[in-house]
C-alpha cells in the first residue's frame, strides 16, 4: 500500500470517529461526545499534518485551519467540563478547610453554558458542514497511483522526524513557558498518533512499550497544561466575583499550583525514560 492510500484510510477512520460523535455533541446531554469529537479532531489534524504533500495538495485549501478552529471551540467547552466535573469535586472532597464552593460552581456553570452554546453553534454552522463535505470529497477522489512497498520508509521518515522535533523541544523542558509546553504536548501527541497509525507495520510488543512511555510524558504535560487552562478561568472568576467566589477560586488556584509542581517532577522522569526507550521503527 502506498503512503497516500494508507493515510487516506487513516483519515477516513478519523472522520468516521468524528461523525459518529457529532449528533451527541450537538445535543449536549452527555459530555463524553464532545470529548470523543475532540479526540477525533486531534487524530485528523495529526493525519493531515503527516500526509504526503502531493496528497494534501489535492484537497481544498483551508482544511487545516478549519480543523484547528473546530477543535478550539470544542476545547473551550471541554476545559470547563473537566474543571466542573472532575477537578473541582476532587479538590472539594480532599479539602480540609470549610471552603464555600457553591459560588464558584455557579460562576463556572454560567461560563460552561456559554461555551456549550458556542460549541453547538459551531457544529451547526456552514463552516463545519463545509469542512466535513470537503474532507469527504477528498476521500472520495481516486487516490493517485503510487507503487506499493513505499509505506514502511515513509512511516520511518515520519516517526524519525517527529521524534526529533519532540526531543528538540524537550531538552529545555524545565524552563518552557506555558505556550512552549503546549507545543511540546502537541508534538508528543503527534508522535503518539503517528505511532498508532503505523503500528501494524511493526511488532505489537515494541510499539506498546514505546507508547506506554510516551503516554506517561503526555500525562505529565496534560496535567500541567490543564492546570494552566483551569487557573486562567479561575483568575477571571476571581476578578469578577465577590468575596466568597474569590476565596474559593484562590483556594483552587493554590491547589492546582501545588499539583503542577508535582506533575513537573513526574514529567522529568517520564521524559528521561522516553529518551532511553529503544525505537521500534
Amino acid at each position: 500500500m502506498s503512503p497516500s492510500r494508507a493515510m487516506r484510510v487513516v483519515a477516513a477512520e478519523c472522520l468516521r470517529h468524528l461523525q459518529a460523535n457529532l449528533p451527541g455533541a450537538r445535543l449536549g446531554a452527555d459530555r463524553e461526545f464532545v470529548h470523543q469529537a475532540r479526540v477525533a479532531l486531534r487524530r485528523l489534524r495529526c493525519a493531515w499534518k503527516i500526509l504526503p504533500p502531493s496528497t494534501r495538495a489535492l484537497a481544498r485549501s483551508g482544511i487545516a485551519e478549519d480543523l484547528k478552529w473546530l477543535a478550539s471551540v470544542l476545547g473551550q467547552a471541554r476545559d470547563l467540563d473537566v474543571l466542573l466535573d472532575e477537578t473541582l469535586p476532587a479538590i472539594e472532597a480532599a479539602a480540609d478547610e470549610a471552603i464555600g464552593f457553591d459560588a464558584l460552581r455557579r460562576a463556572l456553570r454560567l461560563r460552561a453554558d456559554v461555551c456549550r452554546r458556542e460549541a453547538r453553534a459551531a457544529l451547526d454552522s456552514a463552516r463545519c458542514a463545509g469542512l466535513l463535505s470537503s474532507l469527504q470529497a477528498w476521500l472520495d477522489e481516486k487516490a493517485e497511483a503510487e507503487g506499493d512497498g513505499r509505506l514502511l520508509p515513509f512511516a520511518q521518515q515520519v516517526l524519525r522526524g517527529q521524534r526529533r522535533r519532540l526531543c528538540r523541544l524537550a531538552r529545555g523542558w524545565k524552563i518552557l513557558n506555558p505556550e512552549q509546553r503546549h507545543d511540546l504536548r502537541k508534538e508528543a501527541k503527534t508522535l503518539r498518533y503517528a505511532a498508532e497509525f503505523f503500528a501494524s507495520l511493526y511488532g505489537d510488543g515494541e510499539v506498546s512499550r514505546y507508547l506506554s512511555r510516551l503516554q506517561h510524558v503526555q500525562q505529565g504535560l496534560g496535567e500541567m497544561n490543564d492546570g494552566v487552562a483551569a487557573r486562567r478561568l479561575l483568575a477571571q472568576c476571581r476578578a469578577e466575583g465577590d468575596g466568597e467566589l474569590a476565596r474559593a477560586a484562590g483556594f483552587v488556584d493554590g491547589w492546582l499550583a501545588h499539583a503542577a509542581s508535582q506533575a513537573k517532577g513526574r514529567l522529568g522522569q517520564a521524559l528521561e525514560r522516553l529518551e532511553q526507550a529503544g525505537r521500534f521503527w
